[in-house]
């Protein structure tokens, strides 16, 4: 459409240049030209009033030469005539019209009102967009509309070169009239100014060849179609997309872009019956078979009668754009999945913790050793439990990670997560097809990175997906860890279809990939910039039908064993007054009886308001709240402690732990975070480390 927008304003500026030129066999004076001139632009454009001003030297101002309007050429002028105008002038420096002439420039102002212009007394026009074009040395050409009018760039361009082919012709004009009275000497300036017009009449002839350009450089594909419905021309947008040269394409339908030919018909059809129509997300198809997405626009070119000239083909890819919002809207599938999970997850740390606490109240009540034995299996299977929770929490990590600096992990235990998380794809999904693949995994214990972690699960994940893809048929997947002087290198090996050179080189490049639309391409582009961030490096080395290795080599970091590590021994500290918040009863009766049982003296609150007021009233040596609370949080609980008694510690104990853990969040008035479900052991370490590093006193 934009294509036809630009061949019509052509039509129209040559045709207007056609009429124009007209003039230059003939010799009139000056002010027939002029009026020629505005009444030819009035009857050819959308101007509604068009006024020529002429350079009085003498006296040093504009004077009106000739005006012409839409109401003159409709015989419905209820103004003054012309002739009572003549005495207009334009002298002031303020004036639009002044300061185009003296400088040379031309003013485009598409509203008046957004761009306010010095307001003429004696005018006739009330311009709501005002155009003002010098000419040359001679004076200025004024148009206007009585409403705003947007004026685009080729059109500005159009305007500026008429103007100066009017300027030659009023100046031609003004040559002729001096050369009636005038000597033969001044014949050679004649002939120097008609040269001159000339140069520019060429010049107007090559603003087709101009427009051809703009055409053919064009971002889409773009193809002429005769009346037969056959290829006339296309530009070099289209050849990139098909792989062949015009040449090849020329005479030939275009169903041969189309993945399904039928799809041209139809498009056909439709553009017989509305005169344009397009389609979006097209299966299209280049030269060498390979798949694109497109959208797909079609035209029918008639000339006035209604006659088909032919068509206009358009085809835009989109295959990178497909890319980047399939992306998002997998982003947005995972975040409303991390999203799910963390709630799912807050849910049922609340239920282990009440399993924990019961099970582990039961354990200090001295049981038989056969119930012994069956309340630790019961402790060991609410653990392994809050495992599978805490990698569910993983998902709604992803952001917090990128808040806090990079962790020292241990990689053989960022390999396990990954294998576990991808569980369902590499054994339960390919079992479900008749398909095995087998695991193997060598790893080093103890190949410390400094990493976000879910950076570095999500980089295996992704390698372990691809490798899964390579192997549709099952085979052997093996994962290796190991340190290598300063570097821990990672393999993943498979015994898939492989890769051949070329494939190789772009394998990492952003939207490039083998897995056709349906695949975004920036997995592997994206593991690449993780690990380039943290200074490390990635790299594939692979053969066509042999299977692929992926290395990762991350530099190594120093651990330190005591840092992160949880204090599960049982402390003998003096008893304390404690207070606990929790909205959940149960919880909040278990964590009661649990200090109750190490001999500390435990209040109770299970809603936010009441604990609001034990804190106004009581004096307490540490305070237990829950996060998640009707009304008054846990964050609102810990700022009330901290404003009338900043030197009581706080602990949160949330189903959102692991959300926090790690995190430094004395700032929200919180000492320590005990993440759900939280063991006796847990709680008695927790009162040792807070009251051992603060003042509290019982």
């Amino acid at each position: 459409m934009a294509a036809q927008q630009r061949h019509h304003e052509e039509t129209q500026v040559l045709g207007l240049i056609q009429r124009l030129t007209e003039l230059l066999p003939n010799k009139p004076k000056v002010e027939e030209v002029c009026s020629h001139l505005v009444r030819v632009i009035i009857e050819e454009t959308e101007f509604e009033n068009c006024s020529i001003v002429l350079w009085d030297a003498e006296h040093e101002f504009l004077s009106l030469a000739a005006a012409f309007g839409m109401d003159d050429m409709l015989g419905e002028t209820a103004g003054i005539p012309f002739h009572h105008r003549r005495n207009l002038r334009f002298n002031s420096r303020e004036e639009i019209a002044v300061r185009a002439f003296h400088t040379k420039t031309a003013y485009f102002i598409e509203d008046t009102e957004k761009e306010p212009i010095p307001i003429k007394p004696d005018a006739v026009v009330r311009p709501g967009a005002l155009v003002c074009l010098p000419l040359l040395d001679i004076g200025v050409l004024n148009l206007s509309r009585s409403t705003p009018r947007s004026i685009h760039h080729l059109e500005r361009h159009n305007w500026l070169l008429l103007s100066s082919i009017i300027g030659h012709i009023i100046l031609n004009a003004f040559l002729q009239q001096h050369l009636s009275d005038s000597n033969e000497s001044l014949q050679c300036d004649v002939d120097e100014k008609s040269k001159s017009l000339e140069q520019k009449s060429q010049q107007l002839m090559a603003a087709n060849s101009f427009l051809e350009l703009v055409i053919d450089d064009a971002p889409q594909g773009i193809c002429l179609l005769d009346a037969n419905g056959r290829i006339s021309r296309t530009n070099k947008a289209l050849h990139q997309l098909q792989g062949d040269q015009g040449k090849d394409l020329l005479g030939r339908r275009p169903a041969i872009f189309f993945h399904q030919p039928a799809v041209y018909g139809d498009l056909s059809q439709r553009v017989g019956v509305t005169g344009a129509t397009r389609m979006l997300d097209i299966t299209m198809v280049r030269t060498r078979g390979e798949h694109y997405a497109a959208n797909v626009f079609l035209n029918r070119l008639q000339d006035d009668s209604g006659s088909t000239l032919g068509y206009l083909l358009i085809i835009e890819d989109i295959t990178e754009n497909k890319a980047i919002t399939e992306k998002l809207m997998r982003a947005e599938k995972l975040s409303a999945l991390g999203t799910m999970a963390g709630g799912v997850a807050h849910d049922f740390n609340n239920l282990l913790t009440t399993i924990m606490g019961n099970t582990q109240l039961l354990l200090h009540q001295n049981p038989s050793e056969e119930i012994c034995q069956r309340l630790q299996n019961i402790e060991m299977a609410v653990r392994d439990g809050a495992h599978t929770v805490r990698r569910m929490q993983s998902f709604t990590r992803l952001d917090m990670d990128r808040l806090s600096p990079p962790a020292v992990v241990d990689v053989a235990d960022m390999i396990t997560d990954a294998v576990e998380l991808t569980r369902p794809r590499w054994k339960n999904t390919m079992e479900k097809h008749g398909c095995t693949i087998d695991l193997c995994r060598e790893l080093q214990p103890e190949c410390w990175v400094s990493i976000h972690a879910s950076d570095l699960r999500e980089v295996l994940t992704n390698l372990i997906f691809n490798a899964i893809d390579a192997m549709p048929g099952g085979g052997t997947l093996s994962l290796r860890s190991k340190l290598q002087g300063d570097w821990v290198v990672i393999d993943i090996i498979d015994t898939g279809i492989g890769m051949d050179e070329e494939v190789q080189r772009k394998i990492f490049d952003p939207f490039y990939s083998t897995k056709g639309v349906t695949n975004s391409g920036l997995g592997l582009s994206v593991s690449y910039s993780l690990i380039s961030r943290y200074g490390g490096e990635i790299s594939v080395q692979s053969q066509a039908g042999k299977g692929s290795l992926f290395r990762i080599q991350l530099p190594t970091a120093e651990h330190n064993p005591l840092a992160g590590s949880s204090q599960e021994a049982t402390v003998l500290i003096s008893p304390r007054r404690l207070l606990v918040v929790d909205d959940e009863e149960d919880i909040l009766g278990l964590v009661q009886d649990m200090l109750l049982m190490a001999g500390h003296q435990v209040i109770v609150a299970h809603d936010g308001q009441k604990a609001m007021e034990l804190i106004e009233q009581g004096d307490f040596d540490m305070v237990f709240t829950d996060l998640g609370m009707p009304s008054i949080s846990g964050w609102n609980i810990a700022r009330k402690v901290k404003e009338t008694h900043p030197e009581v510690p706080v602990v949160l104990i949330t189903g959102w732990g692991a959300q926090y853990e790690g995190q430094n969040l004395s700032s929200q008035g919180i000492d320590l975070v005990l993440p759900k479900p939280v063991s006796y052991k847990q709680l008695l370490a927790a009162i040792e480390r807070c009251c051992s590093t603060s003042s509290c006193q019982h």
